[in-house]
């Protein structure tokens, strides 16, 4: 509600802001925004924000049945069991179980469901893992590992390009002085032939430019991504400082924006696709990442 920032609206019209209606800052009003309209948007892809924080699951809306593809959706069965001293357990059995199973609109071979306390440790075993990771690179030796190579190859075939293409525009304009000593007889070249050398020039130009332009591209691309890569690096770093004390709610804001989607195959073994590519900080393993790990 814009109302909350001490502005108000009527129709596309805005007030000044007025301090005595503020309750809200404008940049919490922002980020609120974009969760909302991150969620509105679920049904075009996998959230990067958990579609509810209610409920004691670390997941909520990025968990898929590895065999058949359905989501999981949580169930509480309330039933009551008994243990063997005679006592009754009377805490409810949460369990993520799969929708396409259940409703049998699949042909699921997998387990029905999964305790949600077993999935959730197994997902905060990985996010705390990264976070150990992280904490132990410098942020120095990830840029350097990541682009300092890449972008010095870039600078080295720039400079070989352009000091190329600077010797094709020498000789083109070369043969084009050609052109007043042949119409005075003085060139040893005849017109025809002239003409065909400078069309052969001028292609050779045409071709050295277009290529120093498109490595000129992929540097400034690469010098985006270093940056992309400082600032996704400082998010985790973040995020690793502040998961070990954040409410339930805080922690799954946190693990979906890390992590695209789960896929939970038999005996709790889990294969997930993260939202940013993880080879960027650990050199060696894919961007889609398999934890074979089991509870």
């Amino acid at each position: 509600n814009l109302t909350y920032t001490g502005i108000l609206r009527c129709g596309e019209a805005r007030s000044p802001l007025l301090p005595d209606l503020q309750i809200i800052k404008p940049e919490q009003f922002e980020v609120a925004s974009k969760i909302f309209e991150s969620r509105s948007e679920r049904d075009k892809g996998n959230p990067k924000v958990p579609i509810n924080t209610r409920g004691k699951s670390l997941l909520a809306g990025n968990v898929f049945c590895g065999h058949c593809g359905a989501r999981l959706t949580l169930t509480t069965n309330g039933r009551y069991r008994k243990l063997k001293d005679g006592s009754v357990d009377k805490t409810p059995r949460i369990r993520y179980v799969c929708y396409g199973k259940t409703r049998k609109q699949t042909e699921c071979d997998g387990q029905t469901g999964y305790t949600m306390h077993k999935l959730d440790e197994l997902v905060e075993k990985v996010i705390k893992r990264i976070f150990h990771t992280m904490r132990g690179i410098p942020k120095s030796q990830i840029i350097s590992s990541r682009y300092e190579k890449e972008v010095a190859a870039k600078k080295t075939r720039l400079e070989a390009a352009e000091k190329e293409y600077a010797t094709a525009v020498k000789n083109l304009n070369l043969l084009k002085e050609e052109i007043v000593k042949c119409l005075s007889g003085e060139s040893s070249f005849s017109k025809d032939t002239l003409a065909g050398l400078i069309s052969d020039a001028e292609n050779k130009c045409h071709n050295l430019e277009n290529l120093c332009e498109s490595i000129k591209a992929e540097l400034k691309q690469s010098e985006n991504l270093q940056t992309e890569l400082c600032n996704r690096y400082d998010e985790i770093i973040s995020w690793s400082e502040l998961y070990g004390g954040a409410t339930i709610e805080a922690k799954k804001m946190i693990v979906n924006s890390m992590i695209r989607q789960i896929k939970v195959f038999r005996d709790y073994k889990l294969e997930i696709e993260f939202n940013f590519d993880i080879r960027q900080f650990f050199i060696g393993i894919n961007a889609e990442t398999t934890f074979n790990l089991s509870a």
